[in-house]
């Protein structure tokens, strides 16, 4: 029987005129907003600025095209007529929800109120949405037996504790009416990294000459140090530090960094006729070309006495037609070859483990200052190797529905993502890493105090008369500095391009602004003959998902 739907709560944090500040369940950690709970009642380490909630918008975006709906579950009787969105966040998939289930009314429950107030919704969608809050962690769910006959999961993985896990799904078990559907998309915790070929062109700058030139216009080289004694490991990437500390946040919590591999067991206990999915590894984007070099200064632009002429939208300097403006779907480590090879694999025929990119021969020439290409008699010699968008798991795809089993995840549709949508997968990925800042920093704060030889290792040298704050700058420019690699790896600029955006123009550059422009360009180019098939096999995603009814 359809349970009675209860009475609509007023939305005691808004007005039909304004929306008021919600901050009671919050505190301010460095400009960043947290939950103001016991971190061991609720381990949740991530932040709830507005770029973090926004994630859940992305989210969706990459799901309803590969499922055409809100639920990766089939309803043999229509829509369900109340759900559960446990750990709602800020509410976007109960509202597209209610939009796709006209019948339906919802709870959305989460640990702070963070959720679109109902206000600012349309009538026939705010009268079926209830926001409501609580720690599922630590109290029993507040609804009856048998309440819902939908309970959705999304991302719950990074604040639920292993040992929490088996008691939380009793509890969904517990208000899932008979015959109820329940649904689980979790991720596994995963940090970006970058390799080395890619940041250290980025770091390098031009070193200024050790001569020093008198007067009388002699001049003597500056005496060198010996070099130092100590051998020092070479680290394995960058951001080594950054990973430590993420990764640290978690285990400290006792939450699994792979809770993929852990819920099979706890919701085959607890449900019936379970689909468990494969787990699918998203790699890394395609690398991107470069952008064009700027235009340099006018060489009497110093004389000028209005402001240097802009060049117009979509211009380039002489010489850099040739440069793309596409992210290809091949992946070519040179740019002056990325939209000859690209078009030819995008030809072909894709399927689930065969998508051709081609690799440059590292003989092939590097542009010169000017921009101009090498010669076209230059040998150029490519080798073909298969880059797939995705690896799937289907060792961990299990089903207890018999000859009527079918996996959740629609390949045929994944198989198709552009190199867009992985950029965008990888920018979920780093964000989630750039979320959790503050307990990264309360986990290096700690090893500092209990730990300082761990930090050595990973290229942190505590100085003792280095102070909080101190310390906590040179955190941030660690910090700074991720942000800044994977915004370049990223490349948005190249994902507006393939919309048809054209790419905005930049200021004009001095002569000797343009050199260092000019030097970081074509080093960066030369860096990417280290690129092995390895780095560009690397997962930024890994996504699993399920679901089960409750037994009748």
């Amino acid at each position: 029987m359809p349970v009675a739907v209860p009475p609509r709560q007023l939305d005691p944090i808004s007005t039909g005129r304004r929306v008021l500040p919600r901050n009671k369940d919050f505190l301010n950690k460095h400009g960043h907003r947290h939950h103001s709970f016991d971190p061991e009642k609720a381990p949740y380490p991530l932040s709830y600025d507005r770029q973090v909630l926004e994630l859940e918008s992305l989210d969706l975006s990459f799901l309803l095209p590969l499922t055409k709906s809100v639920s990766i579950a089939s309803f043999t009787d229509g829509p369900p007529s109340r759900s559960l969105d446990l750990g709602c966040g800020g509410g976007t998939w109960v509202v597209e929800a209610a939009k796709e289930w006209p019948d339906c009314h919802f709870v959305g429950f989460d640990l702070v109120d963070v959720q679109v107030p109902l206000s600012l919704l349309e009538p026939e969608i705010a009268t079926r949405i209830n926001w409501m809050h609580g720690n599922f962690l630590t109290t029993k769910l507040p609804f009856d037996d048998e309440e819902f006959d939908h309970v959705r999961m999304n991302d719950l993985g990074r604040g639920i504790p292993e040992n929490k896990w088996g008691v939380l799904l009793e509890e969904v078990n517990r208000v899932l009416s008979s015959g109820g559907i329940v649904e689980v998309i979790e991720h596994d915790i995963i940090f970006p990294t970058l390799p080395s070929w890619f940041t250290a062109p980025l770091r390098v700058r031009n070193k200024r000459s050790d001569s020093i030139h008198h007067p009388n216009g002699s001049h003597r080289r500056e005496a060198t140090p010996p070099p130092s004694s100590v051998d020092t490991t070479p680290l394995p990437h960058d951001h080594i530090l950054l990973e430590s500390l993420y990764y640290g946040v978690f285990e400290n919590r006792f939450i699994n960094l792979r809770p993929t591999a852990i819920l099979p067991i706890h919701f085959t206990s607890n449900f019936r006729q379970v689909i468990t999915a494969p787990i699918v590894h998203i790699r890394m984007p395609a690398i991107p070309p470069l952008p064009a070099l700027p235009q340099p200064l006018p060489a009497n632009a110093l004389l000028m006495s209005g402001d240097v002429d802009k060049p117009e939208a979509g211009s380039q300097p002489a010489g850099s037609s040739d440069l793309p403006t596409l992210r290809p779907s091949s992946v070519s480590f040179f740019s002056t070859d990325s939209r000859r090879t690209s078009h030819s694999a995008s030809t072909e025929k894709s399927s689930l483990f065969d998508r051709s990119f081609s690799v440059s021969d590292v003989n092939t020439q590097l542009t010169s200052n000017s921009g101009n290409p090498s010669s076209p008699s230059s040998p150029k010699t490519t080798q073909t190797t298969k880059l797939p968008t995705y690896v799937v798991d289907w060792s961990s795809a299990e089903s207890t529905m018999g000859s009527g089993s079918r996996f959740l995840n629609p390949l045929e549709k994944v198989d198709k993502l552009n190199e867009s949508t992985l950029a965008m997968q990888l920018y979920w990925s780093y964000q989630s890493v750039l979320a959790c800042q503050e307990s990264m920093w309360e986990e290096l704060a700690d090893r500092m105090r209990n730990r300082s030889s761990e930090l050595r290792e990973l290229g942190w040298e505590s100085d003792p008369e280095l102070n909080e704050l101190e310390s906590r700058a040179k955190f941030e420019v660690l910090v700074e500095r991720y942000k800044r690699d994977m915004h370049a790896r990223v490349s948005l600029w190249c994902s507006l391009a393939e919309l048809g955006w054209p790419v905005p123009p930049r200021e004009p550059l001095s002569k000797a602004e343009l050199v260092e422009e000019e030097r970081l360009h074509h080093a960066m180019l030369e860096a990417r003959r280290f690129a092995s098939e390895d780095d560009l096999l690397t997962y930024c995603r890994s996504v699993r998902s399920f679901v089960g009814s409750k037994s009748c």
